[in-house]
């Protein structure tokens, strides 16, 4: 009998631990700020054909520092972790090509994953345009410009240079969409959570199609803990942009918040199938959810895919830690039951 009662604590040991390891993979920042700390983005040719060989990436600092940097595959992709500041430039090179950039702003879940173009040496530089609110049509020109100043402040990391611009672009155009998003981000960072969500939600209430308003508004929520509010404004936006990777990632990680764990699976597959932008940390999410289901073989293999496409990302060598006692539960999990002992 008390061999049968240590197979149990011993069971429900690993059980527990595995449990307790996937939930500090995951565990959220107790402030507003991101915990992520990753840039991945992919590289396009502009004209649409194959990649070529020998493109390098590499991240910048202020003043040309160069943090990292890594060769580019024939799939484009390229990923950086652990980075620390705020702001970074990401630049592309490749032989024959012009260089391309993109500067990332880390507080932008958006801008994390930028999408670069290859032009040709002596073509024309014509990259797709970046998409424009309605607002932002609409607003006058004075607006635009407060915006505009608001914005190089806020790149400067100057918070109350930032929100005296853009308060006065919305005093000119009270439904200045994008200035309402990035006054929301301002206050967000200066720990202001009720007024930047007011901002955001006007923004919303001024520009439903205003993609990046509704990205801005389901990570502060998020950060909030009011997580039924998120799925709310997260599936609205859906209806607008239903095929949006990052509102659906957003919604699958307020679904799984609120334990209803075969809906955030379903969110995180939908938004896995809609880009190869989605970050790697998507396996360990998915990961979580197979676990709190019970479905043991699924969360071990989520966890290998995501060492094999990150295995220097920043949850890998806590992911190696608990993939033997995920290992042992399904393995557990798949012997025959035995009769009482």
């Amino acid at each position: 009998m008390e061999g049968a009662l240590a197979r149990i604590r011993g069971k429900a040991r690993i059980k527990t631990v595995a449990m307790l390891g996937v939930a500090v993979l995951l565990a959220a920042p107790s402030n507003c700020q991101t915990s992520n700390d990753s840039i991945e983005g992919h590289v396009r040719a502009m004209t649409g054909g194959a990649l070529p060989s020998g493109i390098m990436a590499r991240v910048e600092v202020a003043d040309h520092i160069v943090v990292a940097q890594q060769v580019v595959g024939t799939t484009g992709q390229f990923a950086f972790y652990g980075l620390k500041e705020e702001y970074y430039t990401v630049i592309v090179t490749a032989d024959g090509y012009q260089p391309g950039t993109a500067q990332v702003d880390m507080h932008y879940f958006a801008s994390r994953f930028p999408t670069i173009y290859l032009i040709p040496l002596g073509a024309k530089k014509t990259p797709p345009p970046p998409s424009q609110s309605m607002t932002d049509l609409a607003a006058p020109k004075k607006a635009r410009k407060e915006y505009e100043m608001g914005h190089e402040a806020l790149e400067a990391k100057d918070l109350l240079g930032a929100q005296k611009h853009l308060e006065k672009a919305i005093e000119k155009d009270p439904c200045f969409a994008r200035a309402l998003t990035e006054l929301g981000v301002v206050l967000t960072l200066q720990g202001n959570l009720a007024s930047a969500e007011t901002s955001l939600q006007k923004a919303i209430h001024c520009d439903g199609e205003f993609l990046e308003a509704y990205i801005q508004i389901g990570i502060l929520l998020d950060a909030e803990k009011k997580y039924s509010e998120a799925v709310s404004i997260l599936q609205q936006g859906l209806r607008v942009v239903p095929n949006n990777w990052q509102l659906h990632y957003r919604l699958a990680a307020a679904d799984q918040r609120l334990g209803k764990y075969q809906e955030a699976e379903g969110e995180y597959l939908k938004a896995e199938s809609l880009s190869p932008a989605v970050p790697a940390e998507v396996h360990i999410r998915l990961a979580d959810a197979y676990l709190q289901t019970k479905e043991y073989d699924k969360a071990y293999s989520e966890m290998q895919t995501y060492l094999q496409v990150a295995p220097d990302g920043p949850l890998a060598a806590r992911t190696r830690s608990f993939l033997a006692h995920v290992d042992s539960m399904r393995k557990s999990n798949a012997q025959p039951a035995k009769g009482p002992q």
